[in-house]
């Protein structure tokens, strides 16, 4: 009898401690299955058809040289001569702010100007300047200024409008030159500080602030994204275009000649980078 029971104690103790093993968070197995997860849902693909889409006519004075029957590399290489060529001002960095001034005006509020990841409205006269070194509205670079500099011509990516924005300043020290990453709510670090995320209704602005940056100067992901292009097409598709980026774009090509073409429509991220699953853009031009 005491040798059943003994044998008994065994089976449950194993039983019990492979129930254990199976729900240990630091099981390495369950790591692999969950970094596979997570780069599965980032990885683009190809739509199997391409939605058509049909050049609005407001816009056809800018876009006229461009086939829109292309994708992939073709279209990309085509946009970006066409970024490049438009970009016929090449404003210095030093040189921003009354063009800026301008392009994130609040609608509601001629005054203030919108400041980037909270959507907060200040006073202009809060803008630091070198008259007015104490304001507590500075610059933002999308794009970091320190990868920037890197670069063998960082002057040109500098000053470029398309992805300089108002910050609050404690904002702007909190983000650095961390990563973008996936969060949710309002704009802040992640918990372990290693990624910044933008409040939700930002996520689309950044999304296609960088790869205006990636089509007009061929800058890499890897500095500015935890999941490389996978992440911006999510947020892509997941926050539309809103009004301010239709203000900057117009107000920008006024200042330096060339346009966002993610902002005008945000589906030519898909027809030449592919889509997330479950994920898809909206197409203005349809």
């Amino acid at each position: 009898m005491k040798k059943l029971l003994i044998i008994s104690s065994l089976i449950t103790f194993i039983a019990c401690g492979g129930e254990n093993l199976k729900e240990n968070p630091n099981d390495p197995y369950k790591k692999i299955e969950e970094i596979q997860k997570r780069k599965e849902a980032y990885t683009p693909h190809l739509p199997i058809n391409y939605q058509k889409i049909t050049v609005p006519s407001k816009l056809k004075y800018y876009y006229q040289s461009i086939n829109f029957n292309k994708n992939g590399e073709a279209l990309k290489e085509d946009l970006a001569i066409l970024t490049i060529t438009k970009h016929t001002k090449i404003l210095a960095y030093g040189e921003r702010h009354p063009f800026l001034e301008k392009a994130n005006a609040d609608p509601n509020n001629p005054q203030n100007i919108l400041l980037v990841y909270t959507g907060e409205s200040r006073p202009k006269s809060h803008i630091q300047k070198r008259y007015n070194s104490q304001g507590d509205v500075n610059t933002e670079h999308i794009y970091p200024q320190s990868y920037l500099k890197k670069y063998n011509n960082p002057e040109s990516p500098l000053g470029d409008l398309h992805h300089l924005q108002y910050i609050d300043s404690n904002m702007n020290s909190s983000r650095g030159n961390l990563p973008y990453g996936e969060g949710k709510g309002e704009a802040n670090r992640s918990t372990k500080g290693k990624f910044w995320y933008p409040s939700d209704e930002y996520k689309g602005d950044i999304a296609r602030m960088i790869m205006y940056m990636y089509l007009r100067y061929n800058l890499p992901w890897n500095h500015v994204s935890t999941e490389g292009i996978g992440l911006f097409l999510k947020w892509n598709a997941e926050d539309r275009v809103s009004p301010l980026e239709l203000q900057r774009n117009n107000e920008i090509e006024q200042a330096q000649g060339n346009r966002n073409p993610f902002i005008d429509n945000p589906y030519l991220a898909t027809k030449i980078f592919g889509e997330i699953k479950n994920y898809s853009p909206e197409n203005s031009w349809k």
